[in-house]
């Protein structure tokens, strides 16, 4: 009877000795990826229409997108978000006074490739809005389409895209200290930006200009509210990370205007807006074209990536 207690403390001994021993090769949190999913698709695109607080507060619809191996990260992608004319808004997925939303739901057409498209006409242009997956490249190609249907040159024509990271949490970044942009010539963490707090500014909500369209240093507020900042953008990408740098996620549209970040907690959202076409001439049709970059590998390892998906196109392209 005295061994008992001497036979239970040996055995508990052994438990904590198997449980130490076993913890190097536990299993641990991880973003996989394409290889560990062999026979599935790379992404699933999924409209959906959706309520945000304080943004979107009668809803409208967003690209949910998902990505194997992922599991637990859902990214959002406003396709458009609006669409201008000469600075004037045209089409918004929001209510605009003035401007009729009441098509804010979009209805999307899924093709057997996986791709899907979304058409409004609005009388003298019409806007096509697509989305085509690459897995091959581990990225998401979209473009915004212009045919100018009327008997007049077109304008200063552009449309602007959101993506989310909210329901991405590992990708969430509550400073911005894994966001990531080359201001002035390098490549850094948004954090390391200072935040203005004024009349008209959320220190939130940061836009960087792309280098040369604007010189000064001041802090000017925009509608949206927030900071066009001082310092200006060398590099359309504008990247997140996740916590362990393992994987990353990027958007760049190929001829920038902007990048920009609204860090509040509704959208989590990071943005490269185009420079705007400036003529359409009738019946011409003119494109923006961007990318989205999944993939398995820090910043460092997206950026690569994106130079080097971009020199393939640019070499289909023959220039």
């Amino acid at each position: 009877m005295k061994s008992k207690p001497i036979v239970l403390a040996l055995l508990a001994l052994a438990c904590l000795q198997s449980a130490s021993s076993q913890e190097p090769n536990a299993p641990k949190a991880s973003l996989e990826g394409r290889d560990a999913q062999k026979g599935q698709p790379m992404f699933t695109i999924q409209p959906v229409n959706r309520k945000y607080d304080r943004h979107r507060e009668d809803g409208c619809t967003v690209l949910t997108i998902k990505v194997a191996g992922w599991e637990g990260n859902e990214f959002g992608l406003w396709l458009p978000e609006f669409a201008h004319i000469q600075d004037q808004t045209v089409w918004a997925n929001h209510p605009i006074k003035g401007i009729i939303t009441d098509d804010r739901f979009q209805q999307w057409v899924k093709s057997p490739d996986g791709s899907y498209k979304w058409t409004r006409d609005f009388g003298n242009l019409v806007l096509t809005s697509e989305i085509v997956p690459d897995e091959r490249n581990s990225c998401l190609w979209y473009t915004h389409s212009f045919k100018n249907t009327s008997d007049k040159t077109m304008k200063e024509v552009s449309a602007g895209t959101c993506f989310h990271l909210v329901n991405a949490p590992q990708f969430i970044s509550i400073a911005g200290e894994r966001y990531w942009a080359c201001l002035d010539g390098a490549w850094t963490t948004l954090d390391k930006v200072p935040r203005v707090e004024a009349p008209g500014i959320d220190p939130r909500r940061v836009i960087f200009l792309r280098k040369g369209i604007r010189t000064e240093r001041t802090v000017l507020a925009n509608s949206f509210p927030a900071g066009i900042m001082g310092e200006q953008a060398y590099h359309p990408l504008i990247m997140a990370e996740n916590f362990s740098g393992t994987a990353s996620v990027g958007i760049a549209d190929l001829d920038f205007k902007q990048v920009s970040n609204n860090n509040d907690q509704i959208l989590r959202c990071l943005h490269s807006a185009p420079m705007p076409i400036d003529t359409i001439e009738p019946g011409q049709t003119k494109s923006h074209r961007a990318v989205l970059i999944f993939l398995n590998g820090n910043h460092q390892d997206l950026l690569k990536h994106y130079e080097k998906i971009t020199k393939q196109l640019r070499e289909e392209k023959g220039n």
